[in-house]
């Protein structure tokens, strides 16, 4: 949760965060102007293939593209190839044809070579990149115009991995690839709408309208279609503060920011100075359990742990306006095509009574359970800990800076839970809390069966089957708890129009009035 990490993988998938208008064509609007966006970091790099955190995306992505793009619903749609891939009868084979007549920012135009020289680097460099890589037999050039890539075995995962933009598949010049093959980049040249400029750190990332940028015909859908860049120059500015970020877009110096505390919005709407605006479902708060050692290694007491929690007010402790935050038992979001509410009679049950019957089945003699929470977290792990006392737990619940959270723990023997948040993945394969690696350590032999079953698999019906039995699983086995779904808060200045409030940020299609 604390890179807002965003990850995926699926051939067919839906997920709608994005939920604002996400396949509705750019309006036209007026193009000149400066606009100011405040970030709330400076991103570690602008190379996609290097890092998966949020923001190197949110930058990266105004300046480079990929062969594919999540649409509204995301699913991947063509960018840089000029239709989707064609894939052979045995599901192994994918051919891709570029675009016509596309260039870089340098004036190089895109070829092949570019092509496959990225996507080797990718495989190289990015997590998800060499998930695919294992499947991959072969990457050949077959012209000047197309590659091919060739599988060992069947997946659904190829084509959205392509697409994904968090650690993704972008595209570089090959001379680039070459020169920073196992390093960042340091140059940055695309084909995306903006060109880069400067890279002032703590200061800010300046990027300028590509005055040669080619725009699909294509209506603008999610992440794709067509981009228009508006504004002449686009500027990213680092400011960690959360009261200064609200107060630079409050005083007019800045345009736009992200992540400003929600306790505002009330405030905000109130005044109607700016534009309020509660993003897209991103997340869900969760209570992830020890599975490997201590107390709540014991499936029972993880059981009546669920059946003590009434969700409501736990969320709204920890995150306030019911704008921001929404109770719901899927794993996978509610605008996704892989959501189900299988597990919904376990799911907010409230029923202390159930929770102490459990406890006694279990053995339970009052042992000491140590919970770990960030400050984030802190007040809705707090809300939880007052249900639970009354169903008979004795919660030990421990304050810390996330660093030392996250490396605690690695250690089972140091903790017995730990509340976090699971980013939304397109794909249920790259859902970290299906990972039997991830801290917790669910691993179930009847989880891993069926999480081989979904990664070799490429036909949807049955995927999603496979999903339902997952989750059937989790509600059953209780790996961690599911607690709410959450947003977070943004603001614009009044004259900022076309912004489409998705799950994430961008800015081409986006214009000063």
């Amino acid at each position: 949760m604390r890179h807002r990490m965003f990850v995926s993988i699926a051939a067919i998938f839906c997920v709608v965060l994005l939920l604002a208008g996400g396949t509705a064509q750019a309006a036209e609007g007026k193009r000149g102007g400066i606009l100011k966006v405040v970030i709330d970091a400076d991103p570690p790099t602008l190379d996609p293939h290097s890092s998966t955190t949020t923001l190197v995306f949110a930058v990266g992505y105004h300046i480079f593209e990929g062969l594919y793009a999540l649409d509204g619903s995301f699913a991947p749609i063509p960018m840089l190839a000029e239709s989707m891939p064609v894939i052979s009868k045995d599901q192994l084979t994918y051919t891709i044809t570029l675009r016509k007549n596309i260039a870089f920012h340098d004036g190089s135009p895109l070829t092949a070579e570019d092509a496959a020289a990225s996507i080797k680097r990718w495989g190289a460099r990015s997590s998800y990149g060499k998930a695919v890589f294992k499947n991959l037999d072969s990457l050949k050039i077959i012209d000047n115009r197309t590659i091919e890539l060739k599988l060992k075995k069947p997946t659904g995962a190829t084509l959205v991995s392509l697409a994904m933009p968090n650690g993704g598949a972008f595209i570089y010049p090959k001379a680039l690839c070459e020169k920073y093959a196992d390093k960042p980049l340091a140059e940055f040249i695309g084909t995306g709408p903006f060109s880069f400029v400067e890279w002032k750190p703590n200061q800010h990332i300046k990027v300028a309208r590509y005055a040669n940028y080619q725009p699909l015909a294509t209506p603008a859908s999610g992440f794709g279609g067509k981009k228009i860049a508006f504004v002449d120059e686009l500027y990213f500015v680092p400011i960690s503060d959360e009261a200064v970020r609200l107060n630079g877009v409050e005083g007019g110096e800045y345009d736009f920011a992200d992540f400003v505390p929600v306790d505002e919005y009330d405030r905000l709407q109130k005044e109607g100075k700016l534009q309020v605006l509660p993003s897209a479902p991103r997340a869900w708060f969760a209570f992830n359990f020890n599975k490997r050692a201590g107390v709540m290694s014991n499936k029972l007491i993880r059981q009546a742990f669920l059946a003590a929690l009434d969700m409501g007010p736990v969320m709204a402790a920890g995150y306030g306006n019911k704008a921001f935050w929404r109770l719901d038992p899927g794993i996978m979001l509610k605008e996704q095509v892989w959501w189900s509410d299988i597990g919904r009679d376990r799911y907010n049950q409230a029923d202390a009574e159930r929770a102490k019957a459990l406890l006694k089945q279990a053995g339970y003699a009052g042992e000491p359970i140590i919970w770990m929470s960030g400050k984030l977290e802190y007040n809705l792990s707090l809300a939880a800990k007052n249900q639970l006392e009354k169903a008979g737990f004795n919660i030990d619940l421990q304050a810390m800076e996330w660093a030392t959270l996250a490396d605690r723990r690695k250690n089972p023997n140091l903790w017995n839970i730990f509340s976090t948040g699971m980013t939304t993945r397109p794909d249920p394969t790259m859902m970290t809390v299906l990972n039997s690696k991830y801290d917790g350590w669910w691993e179930n032999p009847k989880l891993q069966v069926l999480m081989d079953s979904l990664n070799t698999e490429s036909e949807f019906k049955k995927r999603y089957a496979t999903l339902v039995e997952i989750q059937k699983l989790f509600y059953d086995d209780v790996p961690t708890i599911k607690v709410g779904d959450y947003a977070n808060l943004r603001i614009a200045a009044k004259n900022v129009k076309g912004f489409k409030n998705l799950n994430e940020i961008f800015f081409w299609n986006v214009w000063k009035d």
